[in-house]
């Protein structure tokens, strides 16, 4: 056995005696939580970058602004180079915050289709799982009343051999007897 051998033998997972080399269903189940708990922290990851584009964008008007209010004093103090300056700087910004609005549109869309394959995926798994619980309860259920139909039937098999062993001994004896004694007198 080699050493890739010998690491595989390690870390293998333990299989029951009896399984045939397939994975339970409550190992899928187990398996579709964890990406259930994936596909949440990709979508709180993305809100929150969402709500930094949105913060940032915010600071590109309040810098845009800060810009234009700079370009009216210049302007007003007759810094014709200055409020240009000003003004080109504004003109920047809002490009930037242009671009700001439509990467945060198209994030937003994809947070809403992110989270509509999320609810989706957590629906069918949760159906899965109610199914899977249903069917485990309709096999209990059935196991349970083949159970206490074995246990009447015994019970039932139990009484009526007791009644006809009680008593009935006897009777069956003196069959036993009749017949013999019939048969001799045909011989």
């Amino acid at each position: 056995m080699g050493l890739m051998g010998r690491i595989k033998g390690l870390f293998g997972s333990a299989e029951p005696s009896g399984s045939r080399g397939e994975p339970s269903f409550e190992a899928y189940l187990e398996a579709a939580g964890e990406k259930l708990r994936d596909y949440a922290v990709i979508i709180s990851k993305l809100e929150s970058e969402l709500l930094n584009a949105k913060d940032r964008m915010r600071g590109l008007e309040r810098q845009a602004a800060g810009f234009r209010a700079s370009a009216e004093e210049a302007a007003a103090r007759s810094d014709s180079v200055g409020a240009r300056t000003w003004l080109e700087k504004e003109f920047e910004t809002k490009k930037k915050l242009e671009s700001s609005q439509v990467a945060a549109r198209s994030m937003e869309a994809g947070l809403l289709e992110t989270k509509a394959r999320y609810a989706a995926f957590k629906q069918a798994v949760d159906e899965a799982g109610g199914k899977h619980d249903t069917l485990r309860l309709r096999k209990l259920t059935a196991s349970s009343e083949l159970e206490a139909g074995q246990a009447v039937s015994a019970s039932r098999y139990e009484a009526e051999l007791a009644r006809l062993t009680q008593g009935k001994s006897d009777d069956l004896d003196e069959e036993i007897a009749k017949l013999m004694r019939e048969r001799k007198t045909e011989q």
